[in-house]
């Protein structure tokens, strides 16, 4: 059943075979609507099962309001937007229980092509936060992405990017790896003679992104000197070159994003308000890995799969206990951990699956830990459980303060530790002393 904007219509599908749909003339199904495709998209039957193919279109195919990226199994009752019509599926019978199962579950699974990027979603929550991105591409909007180390944040920035079809590059900054002292010459340029070794005039990242997209990854971490300067270009889209004279226009579009509390840090004096306001015309927050275990395995076994073919060995498999580990595990790294972890057990595994200690292993040694034993003596007395307590507690204290930059009153927070119980503890394991600090 096709209800569009003037025209309710019935078309019956094919117990095989598929029906086009598009704006040609010659499709099965014709949307005069310029909002359609020529060749939009087609309906494929196939031993009972009914699915729906975008053909690249340029405004997409949507399915009960989430837009598809590859061949999707239809139930009935789906309903397909295209352009300004709606399509209703009704199958003459109900699926078998089996079909039913992968129609709900396939949905789940999107991937998603964003130019040379493949970007996998298969948490309701990521596909919001993935249609929200595709809706603000098109606008002039500035865009603060937030959210903790690993996330994806770089990919974020890069579908605002992708959706806006702007023709210029996308040039990531990372804010937290410049040093201070080369932040304005590398953000805005320099002109001749500006300094002792400016030789010659340099155009800055920001004059490079040119009709494109800036993507100011770690904003926060900006000296307030340099930051009062990024305001300037921010609300003049102008900049000014180190030792130059004259302000030159720019056309970008500006990306921020952070794993730092904006906020607390204008209300602490360390982030200029004025400049938050400005970057954050929309906020898009991504939830941890540890808050969307449906992609956990997912994203472990595309990560895993890829790593074997640049290893050039067969695929490996997870066994059941590894899949438990993986969804259990609080990945305080996220998905650059998780792919990192996959990349290791695709090199280091000699058999043909990977299990728990693969797994275990890998994670230790990401975190430059490696095991106090890496065969058990059957014959050796266990640690008293104490010993094993407070491993654990250290443990959870070193991945809070991983998590949270360093800092104890949040890590205790975190943690739902007292702040002076939490303090005291840090200095009886030591863990000041991997660079730890206090506000």
């Amino acid at each position: 059943m096709m209800v569009g904007p003037s025209t309710c219509r019935a078309f019956e599908l094919p117990a095989a075979g598929e029906l086009s749909i598009g704006r040609d003339d010659g499709s099965d199904i014709v949307l005069c609507d310029g909002a359609v495709s020529r060749h939009h998209a087609r309906l494929i039957a196939h031993d009972g099962e009914v699915r729906i193919a975008d053909r690249n279109s340029r405004n997409g195919t949507h399915v009960n309001g989430a837009r598809i990226d590859g061949p999707q199994l239809l139930a009935n009752g789906d309903e397909i937007a295209i352009g300004g019509s709606i399509l209703v599926v009704h199958l003459p019978r109900p699926l078998p229980r089996g079909l039913q199962a992968n129609a709900v579950a396939e949905p789940a699974i999107k991937r998603l092509a964003l130019g040379d990027r493949e970007v996998i979603v298969a948490d309701p929550a990521m596909s919001d936060v993935y249609d929200l991105l595709a809706r603000l591409g098109p606008s002039d909007l500035s865009v603060l992405v937030c959210g903790e180390t690993g996330v994806g944040k770089e990919n974020a920035a890069f579908a605002v990017h992708h959706y806006s079809r702007r023709a210029g590059p996308f040039v990531a900054i990372n804010c937290a790896a410049i040093p201070e002292a080369l932040a304005e010459a590398e953000l805005f340029g320099f002109e001749k003679g500006a300094f002792t070794h400016a030789v010659a005039a340099k155009p800055g990242l920001l004059e490079i992104a040119e009709g494109g997209t800036v993507f100011l990854d770690e904003v926060g971490e900006l000296s307030l000197a340099v930051q009062a300067k990024l305001l300037r270009v921010v609300q003049t889209r102008q900049v000014m070159r180190v030792g130059g004279l004259r302000e030159r226009e720019i056309d970008v579009r500006i990306v921020a994003a952070t794993n730092r509390d904006l906020e607390a840090e204008a209300d602490a004096g360390r982030f200029r308000r004025d400049l938050l306001f400005r970057l954050n015309d929309s906020l898009v927050v991504l939830p941890p890995l540890r808050a969307r275990p449906r992609e956990i395995g997912v994203l472990a076994r595309a990560f895993l799969d890829a790593a074997c073919r640049r290893s050039g060995r067969p695929p490996l498999a997870l066994s059941a206990g590894a899949t438990r580990w993986l969804e259990t595990h609080a990945w305080p790294g996220n998905v650059r951990e998780l792919e990192k972890t996959m990349k290791y057990v695709a090199v280091v595994v000699t058999g043909r699956s990977v299990e728990e200690h693969d797994l275990r292993l890998a994670v230790d040694q990401g975190r430059g830990r490696a095991p106090l034993t890496l065969v058990p003596d059957p014959d050796r007395a266990p640690p008293p459980i104490t010993d094993e307590l407070r491993g654990l507690e250290a443990q959870r204290m070193r991945d809070a303060l991983d998590r949270c930059g360093g800092v104890h009153t949040r890590a205790a927070a975190l943690i739902g530790m007292p702040i002076r119980t939490f303090t005291n503890k840090v200095k009886r394991y030591g863990l000041a002393s991997r660079g730890t600090r206090k506000p």
